[in-house]
């Protein structure tokens, strides 16, 4: 349990397992960061490609994830990327379970989170992803908070990448010499490198928040679930 050596800890999230992930996770060990990547393996094919402001966003093959992701945490994402609020409760099984159980056939690890498709939750939804094993839940309702949470199923991230005062926040964060242990969560999507064309402010809030003694540098399972 990181808290037993230290106070601090970052990790960081990123959605929808996509071509664009092989330049950010060339940045994360760069840096030696970890980082979780939460994936829908339903959506491995050309027919589910996408386009935003004429960049094309397509997914990465089923089959070349090991290796890419080596050394941080697959998740959960669900199968295909609903709006879950609007499924019945056996669709929310079915979307959960078969992302499930196909990231344990490719990863031969059983996931243990997740991040909401859209953001979308609520108590229902919640109740079902408890059910499916899951202990943790990421939302995108970003806090600006690093504090310890209680509820990991709605767990507020601190900020996304492209946050206006996303420095302000690293510098607080690294500056902190209290007693309660911080978490500095940042999430984002690996496609708006390219879409807000700016990797290289993505690859300076890499460098600022990395190789600091006092922090320590995990997965979002490694941070969130407090193993003895």
């Amino acid at each position: 349990m990181w808290q037993t050596s230290y106070k601090k800890a970052v990790t960081l999230s990123y959605d929808d397992g996509i071509m664009q992930d092989i330049k950010l996770v060339e940045l994360l060990n760069k840096y030696h960061l970890k980082a979780t990547f939460n994936i829908n393996t339903g959506l491995n094919h050309l027919d589910h490609d996408f386009f935003i402001q004429d960049h094309h966003i397509s997914h990465i093959p089923l089959d070349q994830m090991v290796d890419l992701y080596q050394g941080h945490e697959i998740a959960v994402h669900t199968y295909s990327h609903p709006h879950l609020t609007l499924l019945s409760d056996h669709e929310v099984s079915i979307e959960l379970h078969l992302d499930i159980d196909m990231i344990e056939q490719i990863f031969h690890k059983k996931p243990v989170g997740m991040a909401y498709p859209y953001g979308s939750y609520d108590d229902r939804i919640v109740k079902l992803v408890r059910q499916a094993g899951l202990f943790y839940a990421r939302t995108v309702e970003s806090n600006h908070q690093t504090a310890l949470q209680d509820d990991l199923l709605r767990f507020q991230p601190t900020c996304h990448h492209n946050d206006l005062n996303i420095f302000d926040i690293i510098d607080q964060f690294l500056a902190y010499d209290g007693n309660e242990p911080q978490i500095l969560y940042i999430w984002g999507h690996s496609y708006e490198g390219d879409v807000d064309d700016n990797w290289d402010h993505i690859e300076r809030v890499f460098k600022k928040i990395s190789g600091h003694n006092d922090v320590f540098y995990g997965t979002n399972e490694d941070v969130l679930i407090f193993k003895k």
